[in-house]
């Protein structure tokens, strides 16, 4: 089955640590993050800033070097929103670091969190996605991201 013309292969085997690393950094805010976060408040908003850079750094290689289009990327977008914001939203917040409340109060929780973090990558797919797609015929730009 094709989405956009690539496969769910084509979208994963090129990022696949990227992915293990977002998933990493995801468990990370909820076991390491949380419990250290009154001693040293900034630690939050780094992994936030973690998973970001690696949304990003997805979207450059998959642009530059595997021929994304901006419909593919915005598949990206919502794959990593998937992956990343479902995780926290569904497994972490219904499951294992659950909310008090109602459980209307706690769903609308649930899901406000996962739209807002949804929000927050499909920004950073497409600003970068756009960026990069224009870009991706300058041999300048593909030589200084080579190391992706």
């Amino acid at each position: 089955m094709k989405l956009f013309g690539k496969t769910l292969k084509e979208y994963i085997l090129p990022i696949k640590y990227y992915i293990i690393g977002a998933v990493l950094v995801v468990i990370s805010q909820y076991y390491v993050a949380v419990p250290l976060s009154n001693r040293f408040p900034f630690i939050l908003n780094l992994t936030q800033a973690l998973w970001a850079i690696i949304v990003a750094l997805s979207v450059i290689k998959l642009t530059l070097y595997y021929d994304f289009n901006f419909k593919n990327v915005l598949f990206l977008g919502i794959l990593y929103s998937v992956i990343i914001h479902g995780l926290k939203a569904f497994v972490f917040r219904a499951f294992l670091f659950p909310y008090s409340g109602t459980p209307t109060m706690i769903l609308e929780k649930i899901i406000s969190k996962f739209l807002y973090g949804s929000l927050l990558v499909m920004a950073i797919v497409i600003i970068l996605g756009f960026v990069f797609i224009n870009l991706k015929n300058n041999q300048e730009i593909k030589k200084s991201f080579g190391w992706l």
